[in-house]
């Protein structure tokens, strides 16, 4: 399993990001199998931030965008228990955001990866197995 950070997805809407040839071809990866793709629910409250913070938005556009987000069929965790639990030890662990946590927790729940295009967080995880940063 996958789990999709919104650094990621973010570079779908913003070529002038890094990266953005590698996030296109998750995307892809991602309409052929949505099945294999987590987000915590947080995901779209960060995509929406950063949408709404970018040069030319628009309400227009930040609704196009999430609703082609949505569209994609990736399936949302909701905040439980267990997840924010073990969030709070990894966030304290490895002296990650709560946010950035909570993708990790996700990630070891699923038995996945978190996908993250934030090297930096991803080097306070170290050897951990639990993340992938994009482009590598």
């Amino acid at each position: 399993m996958t789990v999709l950070d919104a650094s990621v997805a973010i570079k779908w809407f913003v070529t002038e990001e890094p990266l953005v040839a590698e996030a296109e071809d998750v995307l892809g990866e991602i309409e052929r199998d949505p099945s294999s793709f987590l987000v915590p629910e947080l995901f779209m409250n960060e995509l929406l931030a950063v949408l709404c913070r970018l040069p030319a938005s628009r309400p227009t556009k930040v609704r196009a965008a999430l609703g082609l987000v949505e569209a994609l069929g990736l399936t949302r965790v909701g905040n439980g228990h267990e997840l924010l639990s073990l969030a709070a030890d990894f966030a304290g662990r490895w002296k990650l955001s709560g946010y950035e946590a909570v993708y990790v927790a996700l990630a070891a729940l699923s038995e996945g990866v978190w996908l993250t295009a934030d090297a930096r967080a991803a080097r306070r995880i170290g050897r951990a197995g639990l993340v992938k940063v994009l482009g590598t």
